[in-house]
């Protein structure tokens, strides 16, 4: 009789449990959702990798490639202000450092360059799609870049682009990580 009241009450507080898990599952708020109006904000950025390869066919069909690689670093207050009129602006400091693979394999690494967000970046114009997750970003000299948003919180964002061109026997495959902090 002991073994059947144990049984019966380890099955009640399961089904307790349970319940108890369910009503917190139904109750949960929404995850924070890339709606146009909440991507409004000021965005800092914290990690920059520019990938840039190479390969080139030649007529034998053998091929060469080389590679560079841009990280930053240092980033003194490197902001981007996304307003709600879709201009962007972005401002502050930070440092990169390529580094070249040679098509002979062998590795040239730049020293570090201090560059300025204000000149190189500057403002611009952007359009986001939010259903696609898709942020285009138009700077001051009308250069183009889409960028995938793959993760999107409350507290941060990552923006991703690859972008291929071929001309002639040469094609360039160019992709971009860029993430902030909000």
């Amino acid at each position: 009789m002991k073994l059947t009241k144990l049984i019966f009450l380890f099955a009640l507080t399961i089904a307790t449990v349970s319940c108890s898990k369910n009503d917190d599952d139904n109750n949960a708020p929404d995850p924070y959702k890339l709606t146009t109006a909440n991507f409004v904000d000021t965005y800092s950025m914290n990690f920059l990798e520019l990938k840039v390869v190479e390969t080139v066919t030649f007529n034998n069909g053998s091929t060469s490639t080389s590679s560079s690689t841009t990280r930053g670093s240092i980033f003194q207050n490197v902001n981007f202000v996304f307003n709600a009129d879709g201009t962007f602006a972005a401002s502050g400091l930070y440092t990169t450092v390529e580094t070249v693979i040679n098509p002979d394999g062998s590795t040239v690494t730049n020293d570090p360059v201090i560059r300025n967000a204000a000149e190189e970046i500057g403002a611009g114009t952007y359009i986001l799609n939010p259903t696609s997750k898709i942020l285009t970003v138009i700077d001051q000299d009308d250069n183009q870049v889409v960028f995938e948003i793959t993760i999107y919180s409350e507290t941060e964002m990552r923006l991703y682009s690859e972008m291929s061109v071929t001309s002639g026997n040469s094609t360039t495959v160019t992709t971009q990580d860029l993430r902030f902090s909000r």
